[in-house]
């Protein structure tokens, strides 16, 4: 079983979930010209199992994700869909791209 970073913001009645997988935590990944470091400022440091994951997203307004265990986990519980899935340049292991997705409900 995976295990995620995760932190939950709150405003008003908007309820965002930012998440990684544990593994990308501060890495930089590109895209093209655009870079994206993974902040566990922003993604937070709250390890959570995949149940508790799918329970805070369920309940959320929107959701930032990134990384490629947390791509398939929502995937296959049909939360985002495939073709939805930026896939970022890893410079640090050329081969494998990292997953990041934007949900919205």
């Amino acid at each position: 079983m995976s295990v995620f970073f995760m932190k939950v913001i709150k405003q008003r009645n908007e309820i965002l979930v930012a998440a990684c997988d544990k593994e990308v935590a501060d890495l930089e990944l590109f895209c093209k010209d655009v870079k994206i470091k993974v902040s566990q400022k922003f993604y937070g440091n709250e390890l959570v199992t995949e149940k508790e994951l799918l329970n805070e997203i369920q309940r959320c307004t929107s959701a930032n994700v990134i990384g490629v265990k947390i791509i398939k986990l929502l995937v296959e519980n049909r939360l985002i869909h495939k073709d939805a899935v930026l896939w970022l340049e890893n410079p640090s292991n050329q081969k494998k791209k990292v997953g990041h997705a934007i949900l919205i409900k």
